[in-house]
């Protein structure tokens, strides 16, 4: 169990000392230190100890909340439209309870690792650098890609969260010389996964990144064949605004696009994921929205659209649903509207870095969350995290677990409660469809495999330091961290 990954504090001992979100007011951190320190004294134990579980989880949205509470006093605005609903956080029972799972079938359908030794260290130095700038600074292997490779994915993703089942997916690349995960290494993972479950159930899906526009098409698509031929694919994924020496590409474009999607659908892979919005450097902006996904799903209405990260740009701070907008959420629901694409039809989203970057401010959580519900459909948004550039997934689950949508807001922007119903459809029933998964099943099977059997002891050896702990954010915690490491000379592009 982990703390969020906070806006940056200082770090002594180990010791991660959380600072307010959107907000310079340093009385703040100081207000939670000290109710850490009542709760450690009150719960018999160290602070530090107390920070890395739920109560300093629950802290730390305590602090997100009253963040948002004196911004929103200070302006004279309405109360933020999002809270986290939290007992006293001195109450460690309480706050593990609140916290704690309720049975969930939890797919994260946007998660990572590198395989150190592929031959991408060679041919893709860029890609290196930057996969060494995200690891964690507490991070003490000699080769320091160790620290996102496959034991520590298996680890944070498995035996330090609630995750149930999850997809792997690979960064921009143009085939597997220059992947730091190409599509053997993803199957590589789901056979070792599945070696450790036994249990009758898989816990690995796996996607395949296809880039048509760099190099012959024709290469590309017999990539798509082979991949399909393997059997364990679950989708085909593209990035569309990435080319290292030239432009992008739309999915409508009948010499580049429509043939990978046509192509998919005849190989009978009938999900395509593109990453969309999240901008990166060196990305084609023109090719960067999610216009085309949305238009091409109505050419292929049996297939299933994912657009990853819901076109949600961090330089645009969401509210309430503005059809002009330029950037963010925005222009996926006015493109849905000039497309007449209902809600809960064929285009998916996923939350993956959003709802990590979003959370630290309520008011803006509620907005993404209500708006992509509300229009996307609540049966159409899809639980992912980005793990492990992040650290483990667990911080975020139990975030979302304590999230609520005022009433206020649902009255005002016709915004869905976040019943305990509407929860399991984000975490992972929505995902169950898409994917063909049975979630009773495979809970009833993946409960008494030897992952879910080896938690218990896996928490027990972190607390002892035997093993490491999860807790540390494996990447850029902020909005300034984010664009200044986009902005730094030797990023191409960003894993995300």
């Amino acid at each position: 169990m982990a703390p969020l990954p906070l806006p940056p504090g200082p770090v002594a001992n180990g010791e991660f000392v959380p600072a307010p979100a959107r907000t310079a007011d340093a009385a703040m951190a100081a207000e939670i230190l000290a109710t850490a320190d009542e709760a450690a004294r009150r719960n018999g134990m160290d602070r530090r100890r107390f920070l890395q579980g739920a109560g300093g989880v629950a802290a730390s949205l305590a602090v997100f909340n009253l963040a948002a509470a004196c911004t929103h006093g200070a302006s004279k605005a309405a109360p933020p439209g999002g809270t986290f609903a939290l007992p006293t956080t001195t109450d460690l029972p309480a706050c593990q309870h609140a916290l704690a799972g309720q049975g969930e079938f939890i797919v994260d359908v946007h998660t990572h690792h590198v395989m150190p030794d592929g031959p991408w260290r060679r041919t893709a130095p860029d890609t290196v650098a930057l996969v060494e700038a995200m690891l964690p600074g507490g991070c003490q292997a000699s080769d320091r890609l160790q620290c996102v490779n496959q034991a520590n994915y298996v680890h944070d993703v498995f035996l330090a969260s609630d995750t149930t089942v999850a997809m792997l997916t690979d960064v921009p690349n143009s085939g597997p010389d220059n992947a730091p995960l190409p599509l053997p290494a993803e199957v590589a993972t789901e056979q070792l996964v599945a070696q450790l479950t036994h249990g009758g159930a898989g816990r690995l899906l796996v996607n395949s990144v296809i880039a048509p526009n760099v190099g012959p098409l024709t290469a590309h698509l017999d990539a798509m064949s082979a991949a399909a031929a393997g059997g364990a694919l679950a989708s085909f994924k593209v990035y569309t605004a990435w080319n290292p020496a030239g432009p992008g590409f739309s999915l409508e474009d009948p010499a580049v696009g429509l043939p990978v999607v046509q192509h998919a659908h005849d190989l009978g892979v009938k999900v395509l994921v593109a990453h969309k919005g999240l901008p990166l450097v060196h990305f084609d902006p023109a090719h960067n929205g999610p216009e085309d996904m949305v238009a091409v799903s109505r050419q292929f209405p049996d297939m299933q659209f994912v657009i990853f990260h819901a076109g949600w740009d961090p330089r645009h701070r969401e509210g309430a649903y503005n059809p002009q907008a330029t950037l963010g959420i925005d222009t996926l629901l006015a493109a849905l509207d000039r497309h007449h694409v209902p809600a809960n039809d064929n285009v998916w989203v996923d939350l993956g870095t959003v709802w990590r970057q979003v959370l630290t401010d309520p008011d803006q959580a509620a907005h993404v969350l209500g708006k992509l519900l509300r229009r996307v459909g609540e049966d159409r948004v899809l639980w992912g995290t980005d793990a492990i550039w992040y650290g483990g997934p667990q911080p975020q689950i139990m975030a979302l677990r304590a999230f609520q949508i005022t009433p206020a807001y649902q009255d005002r922007f016709g915004y869905p409660a976040l019943t305990d119903p509407v929860k399991a459809k984000i975490f992972g029933l929505n995902a169950a469809r898409l994917f063909g998964l049975d979630p009773h099943a495979a809970r009833c099977a993946l409960d008494r495999d030897p992952l879910a059997a080896a938690q218990p002891e896996a928490a027990l050896r972190r607390d002892a330091g035997s093993l490491p702990s999860p807790w540390a954010p494996n990447g850029p915690t902020t909005r300034r961290q984010v664009l200044a490491w986009l902005a730094s000379p030797s990023t191409y592009w960003t894993p995300l």
